[in-house]
């Protein structure tokens, strides 16, 4: 007789939301192609489907092609804009596709929309934690549409702690999910988050001097940062260490790479105004990977001088861009740069400052935090990933039925 395989479903509908153009996007399509490319036999023994569309009712649209439908979507898939009308899809339908697809479990990759009554069906839960900074940070950064922050911190710490699995991208979100929420160790894994190395290795198609002359940056010396403003990125941080440079006497620009809207943008110029920088500062806005793999190769150095990470997939793509990383000692930076970088007290202007100055007026330093990035960047691999992650859902479904007992 043969025995049905458990089937395993990847949710990939954030993909459709606003986070699908950003971190939480990434993370899913890099999982999803990674799994999508491993050999069937290291998935030997379970179905993996992706969740593609999902309606109020419970209908829904699945795939085991995870491939051919992030090819066929490609970066456009983002058609909604409000991100809270899809988590509360999630938390009422999604017990209802499970039960009429015969799922085994569910991997939720973006965790802030917890499915209700998934445990009705029989339905595990696999949960991916891709940090935990507004439950360190919650006066910043939960809303009154979160509930504020007692009660915001009360739905995070219920979110994971109510999963079967929590999936945490570094050791440093691991702990935090131990230490802050209360998870039990044994119902938390550490799976690093996967980035195409080979494509940020091998030089970009594009011509490098068109694309810097667009951009105000050829034969300028610039440091490069990608990303958003918020608070936890340090932006005060990086407008005081540039000006301390360029007061050293060494004409450095600061390149933005990210899409800023307003008041943010506003507030990013009126912190460079006040450190007296505004001019050196570069708003490249939306770029391509393409365009982004040039900046790497041009800059003097990635700067991520963020106050905390879940992960950094930045650092990974510069070091495999033979880009040297400049970082700081928080979260899971230090982490996953190891000693490919030079890491920095966030909170010591200062101390950035002279990590640049130093790629600068150092050559030999350059060179080796080069080589090192370049040595350091595979073990972050998607292929690696997805072989990680592929091993936990066998040790989950097939070895470990139960994973609270």
């Amino acid at each position: 007789m043969t025995i049905a395989k458990p089937k395993l479903l990847i949710d990939l509908t954030p993909l459709v939301t606003p986070g699908g153009a950003r971190g939480i996007g990434r993370y899913i399509r890099e999982l999803a192609r990674g799994l999508g490319e491993l050999p069937r036999e290291e998935l030997d023994g379970i179905e993996v489907l992706g969740l593609t569309s999902l309606s109020w009712t419970g209908q829904c649209t699945v795939t085991s092609d995870l491939i051919a439908f992030l090819e066929a979507s490609g970066t456009a898939l983002v058609k909604s804009s409000d991100y809270y009308s899809w988590a509360y899809r999630q938390r009422l339908a999604l017990w209802r596709a499970a039960k009429r697809q015969g799922i085994s479990a569910v991997h939720l990759c973006d965790p802030h929309a917890t499915p209700r009554f998934l445990g009705l069906t029989g339905t595990k839960k696999i949960v991916t934690c891709l940090d935990l900074i507004p439950t360190r940070f919650p006066d910043r950064y939960f809303s009154a549409k979160d509930g504020g922050a007692f009660i915001g911190r009360s739905i995070e710490r219920a979110r994971f702690r109510s999963a079967d699995l929590v999936v945490a991208i570094s050791d440093a979100t691991r702990n935090d999910v131990v230490s802050l929420l209360g998870v039990p160790p044994e119902r938390v894994t550490r799976v690093y988050c996967g980035v195409d190395v080979d494509r940020w290795a091998v030089p970009p198609l594009l011509a490098a001097e068109p694309v810097l002359q667009r951009m105000g940056l050829f034969g300028h010396a610039f440091a490069l940062y990608v990303g958003g403003s918020d608070w936890r990125k340090n932006v005060e941080g990086m407008m005081a260490a540039t000006a301390r440079v360029r007061a050293l006497g060494l004409d450095l620009e600061l390149a933005w790479a990210g899409q800023l809207h307003a008041p943010h943008r506003g507030r990013v110029e009126t912190l460079a105004r006040e450190a007296g920088v505004l001019e050196a500062v570069r708003f490249l806005g939306f770029v391509t990977d393409d365009e982004l793999a040039i900046l790497y190769r041009a800059s003097v150095a990635h700067l991520l001088v963020s106050r905390l990470e879940g992960f950094g997939l930045t650092v990974v793509e510069a070091m495999a861009s033979g880009c040297p990383v400049i970082t700081t000692q928080a979260g899971s930076l230090e982490e996953v740069a190891g000693d490919a970088a030079l890491t920095v007290d966030p909170e010591d202007p200062l101390a950035i400052a002279a990590a640049i100055e130093r790629v600068m007026r150092e050559p030999s330093l350059r060179a080796d935090l080069i080589a090192r990035g370049r040595a350091r960047a595979p073990r972050f691999s998607r292929r690696a990933q997805a072989q990680a992650m592929a091993e936990v859902y066998r040790r989950f479904l097939l070895e470990q039925p139960d994973s609270r007992g």
